[in-house]
């Protein structure tokens, strides 16, 4: 288990769930997504109240108010904050990336092992500064459309953490590297 960083400054822990021979299963968990939840809940509020006082005080018709946009976006923000990312890794199966939002939705994808060529770390632009990604390179007509898949894409975890994952996914898959 380790204590790291983002690119874009949040505190995240790394830890390995399990690790056997054939079965990896990484854990990468925001540990800012509750305050992240509270400020966008206090900025829904504060935006609710100052929508009262305009209605109630200044009698503005509710027709006339430009308070349901930011709500709307507060509220979609407020939905879509990232409590975790996990990798499974089954070493002749597949490997499984879930993404669990903070209202406890979750993503799944899974990418068959056959069409897995290699896992990397790469360098991309990400508003206007060059992070680093860790990405799949897949081979075959399955993903002819998407030859490149990013991994945890959604908390962007900095590079100390990647060069972790990657020396984890690449012992249990055994693969060379370049």
């Amino acid at each position: 288990m380790a204590y790291l960083w983002t690119n874009t400054g949040k505190q995240i822990r790394v830890k390995i769930v399990h690790k056997s021979g054939n079965v990896l299963h990484l854990s990468v968990e925001n540990l800012e997504a509750n305050s992240e939840r509270h400020r966008l809940l206090v900025c829904v509020l504060g935006t609710l109240f100052c929508f009262a006082v305009c209605v109630f005080i200044f009698r503005l018709n509710l027709l006339h108010t430009w308070f349901v946009l930011p709500i709307v976006v507060l509220g979609y923000l407020y939905s879509n904050v990232i409590k975790s990312e996990n990798l499974v890794l089954v070493k002749d199966f597949a490997l499984q990336c879930s993404t669990t939002f903070a209202n406890g939705t979750v993503r799944n994808s899974l990418i068959p092992m056959e069409y897995i060529q290699d896992v990397v770390i790469n360098e991309v632009f990400y508003n206007l500064k060059v992070i680093n990604v860790l990405q799949v390179l897949t081979k075959g007509n399955l993903f002819r459309r998407k030859p490149v898949i990013t991994l945890l894409n959604h908390l962007k975890p900095g590079l100390m953490c990647l060069k972790i994952i990657y020396e984890e996914l690449h012992s249990t898959l055994e693969l060379e590297d370049c």
